[in-house]
């Protein structure tokens, strides 16, 4: 009977270690270069559970509404003058929308997000900018950690259309947005997590956000701006973290009931990746693999410099171009994969591509 128990006693202990509690660092954070494919289930049936330690969620009913891209990049490869001090770049699908980032030792927050908007069949810059930062994780973040984050966002951008205010037509020249929210977030559970994905240790992050918006249009007539919107909002998410993921797993948005409305959630392990861009250079870049030298051949009259970026994403080099063939030494370089950005005249990314050193 005592052999038994022991037995049974360590079968216990198995189970029981098998859910660790984990920290997430700023080294469970995706780095430039690296793709991250998720999928989006806006009709989900499964639950978020409850806080509290050992949790066990199961999300392996998640299905695929609709399915996003988004490329970690470099800030050296989409620089915008309004956030001068992002690190980090999140390219969202094939479109042109840019979360920048700040990733460091301490925290990950987003500087505001840029993009082309389809305004009238008109394409518009956009700028929304946060004032200070959102921030998104804090490390360690670990069981019962917690912040709070109160900031404001703006976007200002032409609009060019005419209206009807209070039965009168007016040219509203420019769009005022601008928002203040308060967001806390407390890690209020722990367990093991099963997704498509596999199942893994995790902590849940819950945040709230109370969001007062206002939008404001610009009359040409009155030289003046005029008020078409307020609104109030309040939602809360459910976050779910691992070690060595470097996105969250799930993303879980909850609806005015209590009720999950939407999740987000990785469909595959981020991988390395790099945008694919048509080239009008009909450019030549050889030898790949290189050993002391590789050359980039293209219409010079196009070029104005190519980058090189090792396999973090952070800019090792760049080199002039006055010359069809732009040869480079890399005698100096180490055995590996790098990324290079053709740059045009006007400062564009002309092209993108990778090659490897192999000696």
């Amino acid at each position: 009977m005592k052999k038994t128990l022991l037995i049974l006693s360590s079968f216990s202990f198995v189970i029981t270690s098998a859910i660790a509690q984990i920290t997430i660092t700023s080294n469970d954070i995706t780095i430039p270069t690296h793709l991250v494919y998720q999928s989006t289930d806006t009709l989900p049936t499964v639950s978020v559970g409850s806080a509290g330690a050992s949790q066990t969620w199961n999300m392996t009913a998640l299905g695929q509404s609709t399915k996003d891209t988004l490329l970690f990049e470099s800030y050296a490869w989409a620089p915008n003058t309004n956030y001068p001090t992002a690190n980090l770049v999140i390219k969202q699908g094939s479109k042109s929308q840019f979360v920048y980032a700040i990733s460091n030792s301490s925290s990950l927050s987003f500087l505001g997000n840029a993009g082309i908007a389809n305004i009238g069949g008109n394409p518009t810059n956009i700028n929304q900018m946060d004032s200070p930062t959102e921030i998104s994780v804090t490390y360690p973040y670990t069981y019962n950690s917690s912040f709070n984050n109160n900031y404001r966002t703006k976007a200002k951008f032409y609009y060019g259309y005419n209206v009807t205010v209070s039965g009168n037509t007016v040219m509203v020249d420019s769009i005022r947005e601008y928002s203040s929210v308060k967001k806390t977030a407390v890690v209020d559970a722990w367990g093991s997590l099963t997704t498509p994905l596999g199942t893994y240790n995790v902590i849940r992050s819950k945040e709230t956000k109370i969001t007062h918006d206002t939008v404001d249009a610009y009359i040409h007539a009155i030289s003046s701006w005029y008020n078409v919107q307020k609104t109030a909002d309040s939602t809360t998410t459910y976050t779910f973290w691992a070690n060595g993921v470097g996105f969250p797993l799930v993303t879980a948005t909850m609806d005015s009931t209590g009720n999950v409305k939407s999740v987000q959630w990785l469909t595959t392990m981020p991988a390395l990746g790099i945008n694919e861009y048509s080239s009008s250079l009909n450019e030549s870049v050889y030898p790949n693999p290189a050993q002391n030298e590789i050359n980039f051949v293209a219409d010079a009259s196009k070029q104005k410099a190519i980058k090189l970026f090792d396999v973090t994403g952070r800019l090792i080099d760049t080199f002039s171009v006055t010359n069809e063939t732009t040869t480079i030494n890399t005698s100096s370089y180490a055995n590996g994969v790098y990324y290079y950005s053709i740059i045009g005249k006007d400062n564009s990314i002309l092209n993108r591509g990778k090659f490897a050193i192999a000696k």
